[in-house]
């Protein structure tokens, strides 16, 4: 094989496989209609496509529904509507640490706001948006906490220049602020100061170079995620869905006809030896159809 050159996959016929990165990646490529060999005379017959409106609104009807729409996002990217992952197995394809980045999104709540200028954890261990205005008058409300723990603290004191100094007996709220996060650097006293513009150092989840840790925090806020639920997929904006399995089976009845649609579609691109290598015709015989037994 010449170096540089993709491999040529062909199927019994010797019909080539198109290169995947195209429309019709994946598929193989139609006959030519020329001659014939005893392989073209020996075929199945694929297994009827019912009409949408013969089928019969049953719990399994539902689950191969689903089933097929599965099939069709694997085979030509259609009914994308149920390309959901389990939220873990989601977080690894994204290049981040599954456990950490849930536990992270997890923590996304009403308290978080992404233009705000720092994020903290609060006593909920929910991610909270505060400004710099927010801090002080934090700081101004425990003045005297301030004042009594950097007199007892020298380390702390010694830190801090002398207009800082000057500025916490004045009850001056930067002073007071400076002080505080001087002092949750030393040993966490004041952990409210512990806010910060670096949601990476914040949490310790690390995205991989695609991904970083804000984007990930901002699929969660701008999308419809709620944690506990069976699969995260992603909206039409680009962020985080939540949805469950019932959710899915619902979605699929709703649009059984597209499914259908886009199984006939595929089965006119494609030859039956590939249709029922995706077992597509054992799904339909699960759906449950009006005249049928």
């Amino acid at each position: 094989m010449d170096k540089g050159k993709e491999p040529v996959m062909t199927d019994a016929n010797d019909r080539r496989r198109e290169p995947k990165g195209i429309p019709t990646g994946g598929r193989f490529a139609k006959g030519n209609g020329g001659g014939s060999d005893a392989s073209d005379l020996v075929e199945e017959t694929p297994a009827s496509i019912p009409d949408a409106a013969d089928i019969r609104d049953t719990d399994d009807s539902r689950e191969a529904l689903l089933e097929l729409a599965r099939t069709m996002i694997s085979w030509d990217g259609s009914c994308d509507w149920a390309d959901a992952t389990e939220p873990e197995e989601l977080m690894s394809e994204l290049g981040f640490d599954p456990a950490a980045a849930m536990t992270l999104i997890d923590a996304v709540g009403d308290d978080y706001y992404p233009t705000r200028e720092f994020v903290r954890f609060n006593d909920a261990g929910m991610l909270e948006s505060v400004d710099e205005s927010d801090l002080e008058d934090q700081a101004a409300d425990e003045a005297d906490d301030i004042r009594q723990y950097v007199e007892d603290t020298p380390e702390v004191r010694e830190e801090l220049d002398a207009d800082t100094l000057q500025g916490v007996r004045e009850s001056d709220p930067k002073a007071l602020l400076q002080a505080a996060r001087e002092g949750n650097r030393w040993d966490g006293a004041f952990d409210w100061a512990d806010a910060t513009d670096d949601i990476e150092s914040l949490s310790g989840v690390y995205g991989s170079g695609r991904y970083d840790t804000q984007w990930l925090v901002d699929r969660a806020f701008f999308g419809d995620y709620e944690p506990g639920h069976d699969y995260i997929r992603f909206d039409g904006y680009g962020n985080f869905e939540s949805v469950d399995e019932s959710d899915l089976e619902r979605e699929a009845w709703d649009n059984r006809e597209e499914i259908l649609d886009a199984i006939q579609s595929a089965r006119d691109d494609m030859d039956f030896t590939s249709w029922t290598d995706d077992d597509v015709a054992d799904t339909l015989a699960k759906l449950d159809v009006d005249g049928e037994d």
